[in-house]
């Protein structure tokens, strides 16, 4: 039968887009398209409702047909290896950054626990308590998919409310105590837990998580056929884009539209983003089946893993080639057209070795095994379950 590879297009997607935030230039003209642009809306925004998706999704059809146990196995084994990566990362950067070739001193402000105090930056790494700047995805990524399967179990058990009641109650601690809750209780002020705040974005990926459990359930077909909700949504996105892009002044309002605790507005607007590409999933799925992004898709563990690495060694790089030569489009942005080349010829192609390098067990789709136990309609044209598998 004909694979559908929808998630891993969006995916692949959202991995290239946050490659391009990551390495190009704050001021480069093309992160203007990249970052934020349709709205207080970025690819990590997009990854984390997408990876909830697809752990619903894979996730509750293992319980149903093969048990808890087997979800707990599967589960633990994954978190399991994303910590394993996110290990290798630390140490990748904490011996590039001591050693590497000018690496130290462009690095010196976003990894100084790294020089100041080494073993104890070691061991707060591998604790979870030290996570720099890209080293605070991963594990992220971990405890989410560690709590999947008692998520689902409750959700199987017909306890919806209660669970959205306790994800929305952790997800409104940070914006009103604050995004360094850990920081302030224990007074350690190397403790750095990275800058996604894990009650924030926990509610994002819980939504992914319920998402790919009703899609299961057969849940979902209104809710996709629902054009007036479509209609709102297009034109509360629509609103949000003009606000943001005429730069209208929100001065005090800061904390609906802030990305560490993913402000309620913030939220609000990519789920609003999220619905309308799914729904225009549902009914073009053709449009969303480039085979070369949905291998970057297909393999997102590894591609995403050796951005990291690869962002640590050529970011300073990118600095000095766009000192080089740069053409002046606004009095902030600029194109740089040395760092475009590098990007599009260098680092675009070394992504694509990222599986074969770092080759692990990860999400593929497969069409034999995507049909929905009920008659379910979310993606269902689509046809885009997933399955973990080598």
């Amino acid at each position: 039968m004909k694979r559908r590879n929808q998630i891993d297009f969006l995916r692949g997607i959202m991995l290239i887009l946050i490659t391009i935030d990551h390495f190009l230039s704050e001021n480069d003209i093309i992160k203007y398209f990249t970052y934020e642009f349709v709205g207080w809306v970025t690819a990590a925004e997009g990854f984390v409702f997408l990876s909830g998706l697809t752990a619903g999704i894979v996730y509750t059809r293992q319980m149903l047909e093969k048990g808890e146990e087997f979800v707990s196995a599967a589960t633990t084994k994954r978190a399991w290896l994303i910590y394993r990566n996110h290990i290798a990362i630390l140490f990748f950067a904490f011996i590039a950054v001591l050693f590497g070739f000018g690496l130290n001193e462009y690095w010196v402000n976003h990894y100084s626990l790294f020089s100041e105090s080494p073993y104890l930056s070691i061991f707060l790494g591998a604790t979870l308590l030290y996570q720099p700047i890209y080293l605070d995805i991963l594990p992220m990524y971990a405890a989410f998919i560690f709590c999947v399967p008692v998520v689902i179990k409750y959700l199987k058990k017909g306890f919806i409310w209660q669970l959205f009641a306790c994800s929305i109650i952790l997800y409104m601690i940070p914006i009103f105590k604050g995004s360094h809750v850990l920081t302030d209780i224990t007074q350690i002020k190397v403790i750095n837990t990275g800058f996604f705040n894990l009650l924030s974005w926990q509610f994002l990926f819980f939504l992914g998580l319920f998402s790919g459990f009703s899609y299961c359930c057969g849940k979902v077909n209104k809710w996709m056929n629902n054009k007036k909700l479509l209609l709102l949504l297009v034109f509360l996105c629509s609103a949000l884009f003009l606000i943001k892009n005429l730069q209208v002044d929100l001065s005090g309002l800061d904390y609906l539209f802030s990305r560490d605790t993913l402000g309620p507005i913030r939220l609000l607007n990519s789920l609003s983003i999220f619905f309308i590409i799914t729904f225009i999933c549902a009914r073009k799925s053709e449009w969303f089946t480039f085979k070369p992004i949905c291998y970057l898709g297909r393999n997102s563990l590894e591609v995403f893993s050796f951005h990291v690495l690869f962002v640590i060694i050529f970011k300073p790089l990118n600095d000095i080639v766009s000192n080089i030569y740069s053409i002046k489009v606004t009095d902030y942005f600029f194109v740089y057209p040395l760092a475009l080349i590098m990007f599009i010829l260098f680092v675009i192609p070394a992504l694509f070795l990222a599986p074969t390098l770092l080759r692990s067990r990860t999400y593929t789709l497969s069409r034999n095994n995507t049909k929905p136990l009920y008659n379910a309609g979310l993606l269902a044209n689509a046809s885009v379950i997933v399955e973990d598998s080598k």
